[in-house]
């Protein structure tokens, strides 16, 4: 009797145990783990320019599960006021980080500080980086000195023969940011041959269009030439003022530029894949989360030149519109 009685309580300890297990599961399966966060901070983040770069981010958000957040900024921030917002960031519990330099320039620790405490991926622009054998940051942009070359290509096609002697002024843009001293260079190490002449090179970054006109005014230029897409933008401003406006080529992403060349006002322009870039920026982030083992590689996109005779071809129109397909 008393073995049996040992035998019933054995019985019930285990059936009692096997609830509090089931219960425990079954409460556990019911708690969520958080989602992945990543926070985006660009330079300007609620201009148009970013509207091909936001959609593929939101879509490898989706594809992938990452909670993305897009820090609201204004224009022309400097590094210090970016490091603030990348700490509160993190301060809020965000495991990656997707930064466009406002400058290149002496980035090194900062850099290597945010990459020790978080998932790190430049876009747009590359800065002063140490040497990162564990692969804890890494960079994706176009290859920039290829596209300026690509601007000098597309001048000399429009012009031909009659290029040499053309004084053309280039507006630089931010040259503090490696991506835009790479184009000049890619540019003027190109249209060296051909006989042109360079009036101006300006690199302001406030009151754009005015500047252009103060520079027109000094010495004017032919041919103005922009390496990013507010230059560009600042560029038809410009124009848009002048009874006999200069021939414009440039850099360009946003929807008021394709609108410029579909008018006739911009002859040509290279066009990054930003869409891509974005998507692949989510993408890159969230493969060094799932295996930190796994170094992080820089990446280049692709870009397509982009003038009023193939405007309406299909993959371009998949490209400067990615969010109507």
């Amino acid at each position: 009797m008393k073995n049996k009685n040992i035998f019933i309580i054995a019985i019930a300890v285990l059936l009692t145990f096997t609830f509090i297990v089931s219960t425990s599961a079954l409460i556990m399966s019911g708690i969520s783990e958080e989602p992945v966060q990543v926070s985006v901070i660009l330079d300007d983040s609620s201009s148009v320019r970013w509207t091909s770069f936001i959609s593929g981010l939101e879509q490898a958000a989706k594809d992938t599960g990452i909670k993305v957040k897009v820090v609201n900024t204004t224009k022309n921030l400097s590094l210090s006021q970016q490091n603030l917002l990348i700490n509160q960031e993190l301060n809020d519990g965000a495991d990656g980080i997707i930064l466009q330099l406002t400058s290149s320039r002496g980035t090194e620790n900062m850099i290597s500080d945010i990459s020790r405490k978080a998932v790190l991926l430049l876009v747009d622009t590359s800065g002063d980086m140490d040497v990162d054998v564990e692969g804890r940051s890494a960079c994706i942009q176009v290859n920039n000195v290829e596209l300026g070359r690509a601007l000098a290509n597309e001048v000399s096609i429009a012009y031909g023969k009659e290029l040499k002697g053309k004084k053309i002024g280039i507006v630089a843009g931010n040259l503090r940011q490696n991506s835009n001293s790479e184009r000049l260079q890619g540019f003027t190490e190109n249209i060296k041959a051909s006989g042109a002449t360079t009036a101006w090179i300006d690199s302001n970054i406030n009151y754009v269009s005015d500047k252009i006109g103060q520079r027109q005014q000094d010495n004017p230029a032919d041919i103005l030439v922009a390496l990013d897409n507010s230059g560009l933008e600042a560029a038809c401003e410009y124009a848009l003022r002048q009874s006999g406006p200069p021939t414009i080529f440039g850099e360009g992403t946003s929807i008021k530029v394709v609108s410029y060349l579909d008018d006739g006002l911009i002859t040509s322009m290279v066009v990054p894949n930003e869409y891509y870039m974005g998507y692949q920026s989510i993408t890159a982030v969230s493969s060094r989360l799932d295996n930190k083992l796994t170094p992080m590689e820089d990446e280049t996109i692709a870009f397509r030149v982009v003038n009023r005779d193939n405007l309406f071809d299909e993959n371009n129109q998949r490209m400067l519109f990615p969010v109507v397909q």
